[in-house]
């Protein structure tokens, strides 16, 4: 797999919220290798904000170095797609010794979700309940499933995808970084197509501002993304910030 690497747009901003003592959430990216990362810590006393920041620099770190070494070795997509699977159950692992051997740690985790833009395609590794989206077509369509309680009640069919955003169903993740010595990482691949948008959030968005309204805010910010990703915090905000609000804006 060798293919030009298309220089990407990307902004990325992080927020603490309304309600929230400590931001959670932590993000990276690298602009000219098209590689995005974000996280959603949990644990108390900021515990989850270590597990983000560990996830995020694990992964980031990993992910640059295979991608650079990519541009001087032949290496297929089903390759890319499997390192960046593993890299995450790695990080998974580190976080995970983390708090067993701290105190101050236990019980700390973290979603994540991780992309790679090689040419055009698009390959993302996610645990947890933090998405991916895709913006084309002035429309939103999300790349990821959530990891959580809400989802897989949706799956059994006690709720529809509206009915479960005004359900009284505890916020769980029933899949994340760290709180396992293993865990299931979900990875696929799709392809790009021009001027097309990607959207990784946190579900400090994704909770106040329905899909519809993301669509919209890109639509009418696509020029600028870094007032996209703004006006999309303070529309969570606008909403109720309930939590830490976190996205990142990549545009081919």
């Amino acid at each position: 797999m060798s293919e030009t690497q298309t220089l990407l747009k990307i902004a990325g901003y992080t927020d603490t919220g309304l309600r929230r003592e400590y931001n959670q959430d932590h993000i990276g990216f690298d602009q000219e290798l098209g590689i995005a990362v974000l996280a959603d810590g949990m644990g108390g006393h900021k515990a989850g904000e270590i597990a983000a920041h560990m996830a995020v620099k694990f992964v980031l770190d990993k992910l640059r170095k295979f991608v650079l070494q990519e541009n001087s070795v032949s290496i297929t997509g089903s390759q890319l797609l499997e390192f960046v699977s593993n890299t995450i159950s790695s990080s998974n692992a580190e976080i995970y010794s983390a708090q067993e051997a701290e105190e101050a740690y236990k019980g700390m985790g973290t979603t994540i979700v991780a992309t790679v833009v090689i040419g055009s395609q698009i390959y993302v590794g996610h645990v947890g309940d933090s998405r991916l989206y895709l913006y084309r077509n002035r429309t939103v369509q999300r790349l990821t499933k959530d990891h959580s309680l809400v989802q897989d009640l949706i799956d059994r069919g006690f709720y529809t995808e509206r009915e479960a955003r005004s359900a009284s169903v505890g916020h769980v993740v029933t899949r994340a970084l760290g709180t396992r010595p293993e865990v299931e990482v979900d990875a696929n691949e799709e392809p790009l197509q021009a001027y097309d948008l990607l959207l990784l959030c946190s579900d400090g968005l994704t909770d106040m501002v329905s899909d519809w309204q993301i669509a919209e805010v890109i639509d009418e910010n696509i020029a600028d993304l870094e007032v996209a990703a703004k006006k999309l915090i303070a529309l969570a905000n606008h909403y109720g910030g309930k939590d830490n609000i976190s996205v990142i804006l990549m545009q081919t």
